[in-house]
């Protein structure tokens, strides 16, 4: 169960962090997510505190050195997934 909740706090964290980038910023601005927008100092420290408590339940269900590596082994797929999710990617025309 602590690595379900874990990967939900990571996913969360990740898209809150990526709603209120500098790059992002126009675009939250016209979405549904305006609120982030007006906080980006909140939405930061939550999601940086959504990271810390994925940290910490992994770190209960494996240990202190094996759950802080496995944090690190398992957020780094997942970011790489919501990159290349986000993206839109395409072959380039010559």
């Amino acid at each position: 169960m602590n690595i379900l909740f874990s990967f939900l706090f990571i996913l969360c964290a990740v898209y809150g962090l990526y709603r209120v980038s500098e790059k992002q910023m126009k675009k939250t601005l016209q979405s549904k997510w305006v609120l982030l927008a007006h906080h980006p100092q909140i939405v930061r420290v939550i999601s940086l505190l959504l990271l810390v408590i994925a940290t910490v339940l992994i770190i209960q269900e494996d240990g202190y050195s094996i759950g802080f590596v496995s944090f690190l082994v398992f957020s780094s797929p997942l970011i790489f997934i919501f990159i290349l999710y986000i993206n839109q990617l395409s072959t380039k025309q010559k």
